[in-house]
């Protein structure tokens, strides 16, 4: 599997990525991915680091993963949620015209995504200033931003320190006119991979047709309850130890999980063929 941008190590571009075997001890990790972390791209940085087993042959940590760029982080968040539990799955928006709910079926893993343009990771652009670097934002652009800024209008520039240089020295935003912020806004959107991140749909009560935000993290918060809930019945009905039934992966889980189900559906029709001979007498 590859990357839609890939990272620049050493002159070399690395596509290449493979995720680990999902266990449940992988699966808990992710559920406990967010204590004693308070941004979510940190969360993000942990998951990756402890989901993929290799990129482009490079050893996997988190300063690694805080080096690729946002869209390739956003890919594969999705590509995780799609290994994890694959095939479609109901989404539930609000309607921006009439309130009601709407829901809709998405598949993870077939979303479109958009591959990073030319001149990624970075190039240069002439502006009010002069000739400009801009690169791609990171990871670690991301976790500084939610780190260190409160305001959206403050983000910007923040972000602007980072992505872009001028004689090899930081912009200043405030000499940036409105058409070097626009030209920067082009290039970035130009170079940079993304995956989906809406979906268009029509409301079925009001016909307002509008995009509906596809988020690639928000799996995150459906995992630990799940995850709970397995590791409970299977160690109720099989007397196994957290640890045995964490080792197995998600798809072994899932089989002896039907088994009980199977078994609880033909223990329930035995007692009420017993109920209804009961009566008969």
């Amino acid at each position: 599997m590859t990357l839609p941008g890939g990272l620049f190590r050493d002159g070399n571009l690395h596509l290449d990525y493979r995720f680990k075997p999902v266990t449940g001890v992988l699966e808990r990790a992710f559920a406990e991915s967010g204590l004693n972390t308070d941004t979510l791209p940190r969360q993000v940085s942990r998951v990756l680091a402890s989901s993929l087993a290799e990129l482009g042959g490079l050893a996997v940590d988190e300063d690694l993963v805080r080096a690729l760029s946002a869209g390739d982080r956003q890919y594969l968040m999705r590509q995780l949620e799609a290994l994890i539990d694959p095939g479609p799955r109901w989404t539930t928006v609000v309607c921006r015209g009439c309130e009601e709910f709407i829901q809709f079926q998405v598949e993870p893993g077939d979303l479109p995504v958009k591959r990073a343009g030319t001149g990624y990771p970075h190039q240069a652009i002439q502006l009010t200033q002069g000739e400009a670097w801009v690169r791609v934002v990171t990871g670690a652009d991301e976790e500084a931003l939610a780190r260190d800024v409160g305001d959206a209008e403050s983000g910007i520039h923040y972000l602007l320190q980072r992505l872009v240089t001028v004689g090899g020295s930081p912009v200043d935003p405030r000499r940036l006119s409105e058409s070097d912020f626009q030209a920067i806004d082009d290039l970035l959107d130009k170079m940079s991979p993304q995956p989906a991140l809406t979906a268009l749909v029509e409301c079925p009560y009001c016909q307002l047709a509008q995009d509906a935000v596809l988020d690639p993290c928000a799996w995150l918060a459906r995992e630990s309850s799940a995850l709970d809930q397995d590791v409970h019945l299977l160690a109720l009905h099989y007397h196994w130890s957290e640890q045995d039934i964490l080792s197995l992966s998600r798809s072994r889980r899932e089989i002896y999980l039907r088994l009980i189900e199977q078994s609880l559906g033909r223990y329930r029709a035995d007692d009420l063929i017993r109920e209804a001979a009961g009566r008969r007498r």
